[in-house]
């Protein structure tokens, strides 16, 4: 038995795609309709080459919905900090129709400070923030109104239309901290994390999925669902996956790090100190390029053949996610688009629908 499966999209450089930026997106998302998959997952990041093709999932969500007939359609995620819970509410519930009812949000609090351009007076209090909208969707998608100020500060009664297929949203909350883990729990959450938030370590996905399955199995008397994102191709041999996945990988890693570089410029104060956050690494600006170089390619390599990846042939990958299954994981998000090309990404996608279930 495996888990289920799905697809998610995160654009390792959209700089480097001139057109047909999302040609992948779209074409491996009716294969995988067409194949069974669970569901397929876009994000939201803005102002950086990394993820820069996936400023809104609402936007994508609703493309997917018109070319899809039975995949799930998910936002992974919503940062809900940057955004008004309202126009959230009104926008999924329009997917919700254009689909039939197959949409689910994973909510964020988000973490990269330039994107707080967006709302900068969230940004100290965004995990608080998320939690509250969280609460304002659910109430507006349940069909109750919210009262909210109107254009002469009058309160007003409002609700969403048109009304959502589902009676209730889908959510996840996008985890990496033991606190968010057992918040899901707490509030009956489903989990969606990634193989590099938990450093690629299963022992650490064990320990958080436990946090996770018993606040769950406390509070809701289920088990849950705990979905991990992990960077996908499933090649025809070790020396296709030597050749077309690592140097994809290591070039992944690389325009990650000018992202977190970024983040920690945009964290400093006037005197260029850098504050404290939650999701920063200061000491990769002090490498040099020569030594940043050495630890991508070594991450890169690790990467591959860690526990908690799903890159390898279709034998490999079949046990792997035995495996994964055999650890708590519910579902795996393939995270396909990590930097190789189209055509070897749709034909590791078809090697993947031959998974058995």
């Amino acid at each position: 038995m495996i888990p289920q499966l799905s697809l998610f999209f995160f654009s390792a450089d959209s700089a480097e795609q001139p057109g047909g930026k999302y040609q992948m997106l779209l074409e491996s998302a009716k294969l995988a309709d067409e194949h069974g998959f669970a569901a397929v997952w876009t994000p939201e990041r803005h102002f950086q080459r990394f993820g820069g093709l996936y400023g809104s999932p609402s936007v994508t969500g609703a493309a997917l919905a018109v070319i899809t007939k039975n995949i799930s359609i998910r936002a992974g995620s919503v940062v809900l900090p940057l955004q008004n819970p309202l126009r959230v509410a009104e926008e999924w519930s329009m997917i919700d129709n254009l689909s039939n009812g197959r949409v689910a949000i994973a909510a964020a609090s988000g973490w990269h400070a330039n994107d707080f351009v967006l709302s900068p007076d969230t940004y100290q209090n965004r995990h608080a923030d998320m939690y509250e909208k969280i609460a304002i969707v659910q109430k507006l998608w349940r069909g109750e109104k919210v009262s909210l100020p109107n254009g002469m500060g009058v309160k007003t009664d409002v609700n969403i239309l048109p009304a959502p297929i589902q009676p209730e949203l889908p959510i996840w909350l996008t985890a990496q901290s033991d606190d968010t883990f057992l918040n899901a729990g707490r509030l009956g959450f489903n989990v969606m994390t990634a193989n590099f938030s938990l450093n690629h370590d299963l022992k650490e996905l064990l320990r958080k999925a436990k946090l996770y399955r018993d606040e769950i199995q406390a509070h809701h008397g289920r088990r849950g669902h705990i979905t991990l994102m992990a960077h996908t191709f499933v090649g025809n041999n070790d020396d296709e996956i030597r050749t077309i996945a690592q140097p994809a990988m290591a070039e992944y890693l690389r325009v990650n790090i000018e992202m977190q570089k970024n983040h920690s410029v945009g964290t400093k104060d006037d005197r260029g100190v850098l504050r404290k956050t939650s999701w920063v690494q200061p000491e990769l600006s002090r490498l040099s390029e020569e030594e940043t170089e050495i630890m991508i390619e070594f991450q890169a390599r690790n990467n591959l053949r860690s526990p908690l990846s799903f890159i390898g042939t279709v034998d490999q990958c079949a046990q792997q996610a035995e495996r994964l299954s055999e650890n708590g994981v519910d579902e795996i998000a393939c995270l396909i688009d990590f930097g190789i090309h189209f055509n070897d990404v749709m034909a590791g996608v078809r090697r993947l629908s031959t998974l058995p279930a």
